[in-house]
């Protein structure tokens, strides 16, 4: 009996070996959707920059929307821990893919599953522009999820980092457009302000993007650390001051209803929870009406109705369901009302 046990011990230490030595590599996201195959149709979560480049040490470089990071990993049977509080069920790895499931609390289908290419294929086409200084150093072009330095901060980017350095009093508007170089030995070089409308701060922002030194690595191409021309904007305000008020307008119109949807969505919850359902199916509605992709509204109140054994409306919403192809929808819609 022993010997078996041992035996199944050292099985699964290799097995969890043999995926992180599989997960050693620089991932780069290509698709993300809900844990049961359904498409996000929120924006901000499909356009997303995602980045995992795993290490042997245990270490892993996370880059989300130009923000990076290092976290340790390790690898539990198929399970992928990050940090304390991440965790990602590996559904398949190969040589050209990178599959895994969010695994968290919430066992809903607001669980993500995120599939990654690794860099070599996802940069497939893509040659980068790059030039050669006076003193002969070659200086590449930096281009998200290409080829680009990482700012090394965890919780913010290096346009968020260099705003709350920048002395730029809050009562005033301006926009600026500067260049700099991070070199393949991780330094800050050769800052230049292309753009200004207020020449008196340049002075300041060059000193807040020299306060980045230190919290850079360098940007890698084929593998190899190299030389990358950054180019970044600060707008404080001039935006908003230049744009067209009417469009303006409609930008922040779009907004408040998104809001407003999430809002009346958490009432519904919280009715639904407490057997309104009446109560629930209006605010499920506003929802909707705010947000007509608002796929969890949907589900909230076909469910409401389902209770209250109304299997036409329920019907109804599931059909929406369905046609925002959405994979538990289709399948209830299939069961109770495709007849």
């Amino acid at each position: 009996m022993l010997k078996v046990l041992f035996f199944v011990l050292i099985s699964s230490g290799l097995f969890a070996q043999s995926l992180k030595d599989k997960l050693v590599g620089d991932w780069i996201k290509e698709d993300i959707r809900l844990k049961d195959g359904s498409p996000i149709l929120s924006g901000n979560i499909k356009t997303i920059q995602l980045r995992y480049i795993f290490q042997k040490n245990g270490n892993l470089r996370v880059t989300y929307d130009g923000k990076s990071g290092d976290r340790p990993y390790i690898v539990k049977g198929d399970t992928i821990k990050i940090g304390t509080d991440t965790f990602f069920k590996i559904v398949s790895v190969s040589d050209i893919r990178l599959v895994v499931n969010e695994v968290s609390a919430d066992s809903s289908a607001n669980s993500l599953q995120i599939s990654f290419l690794p860099a070599h294929l996802y940069h497939i086409g893509y040659m980068p522009e790059k030039y050669v200084t006076r003193g002969k150093d070659t200086i590449y072009v930096a281009k998200p999820n290409y080829l680009e330095p990482f700012f090394i901060e965890g919780e913010q980017s290096a346009v968020q980092y260099i705003s709350e350095q920048f002395d730029f009093p809050e009562f005033k508007t301006g926009d600026f457009y500067t260049r700099f170089i991070i070199t393949k030995d991780a330094e800050v070089k050769g800052i230049e302000i292309l753009n200004s409308t207020n020449e008196k701060y340049n002075g300041k922002l060059i000193a807040a993007i020299k306060k980045t030194q230190g919290k850079w690595a360098p940007a890698l191409w084929e593998g190899v650390p190299v030389n990358a021309e950054v180019k970044m904007g600060f707008d404080f305000g001039w935006s908003e001051k230049t744009v067209d008020k009417k469009a303006l307008t409609t930008q922040e119109s779009s907004q408040e209803k998104m809001e407003k949807s999430d809002e009346a969505l958490s009432e519904a919850k919280y009715y639904f929870l407490n057997k309104n359902y009446n109560e629930a199916i209006r605010l499920y509605g506003v929802s909707i009406d705010n947000n007509p992709l608002n796929v969890e509204a949907y589900y909230g109140r076909a469910s409401a109705y389902a209770v209250k054994k109304d299997t036409k409306k329920m019907c109804v919403d599931l059909l929406h369901l369905k046609n925002l192809e959405q994979v538990k929808g289709t399948e209830l819609w299939n069961k109770f009302c495709n007849k």
